[in-house]
């Protein structure tokens, strides 16, 4: 359990970086495409730490009440942030399908790695994919 914790985290603080250090890489679309924000913070200690967030206009932070926004979230939604976050892109197509469409950037993050959107009904999900092909879950948003 604390293992699943602390891979939570870190997949939380990559996302973090790749949010604030992509700044226009190229697509496969025409507009360059900015991976969202982290907008909850995860269960246990480890909200506390985390748990002031960035405002959308990167100016002022929120404290997000975890327990209020998954209820208002998309049972799939819920789903991915409850369970799926760090589990492989196989696994989030098995528990909620294949997405609508998808597009990825070169990885702030990871060498020769891919950020990606895959848009779902309502949400879409961030991804991060490795050179060897692996692709992890990193979260959520609308």
């Amino acid at each position: 359990m604390k293992r699943n914790r602390i891979a939570a985290l870190v997949l939380l603080v990559m996302l973090s970086v790749v949010c604030t250090a992509c700044d226009g890489n190229e697509t496969s679309s025409a507009e360059p495409t900015q991976l969202p924000l982290v907008t909850a913070p995860p269960n246990g200690s480890e909200s506390e730490v985390i748990g002031m967030l960035i405002a959308d206009d990167n100016t002022a932070p929120e404290r997000v009440d975890r327990e209020k926004w998954l209820a208002s979230l998309s049972e799939e939604q819920r789903l991915v942030e409850e369970k799926l976050i760090g589990a492989t892109v196989d696994e989030l197509y098995d528990a909620i399908g294949k997405p609508i469409n998808l597009e990825y950037t070169t990885s702030c993050v990871v060498a020769d790695g891919e950020d990606g959107l895959l848009y779902y009904d309502g949400f879409y999900v961030a991804t991060t994919r490795f050179p060897n092909g692996t692709e992890y879950v990193m979260g959520t948003d609308n």
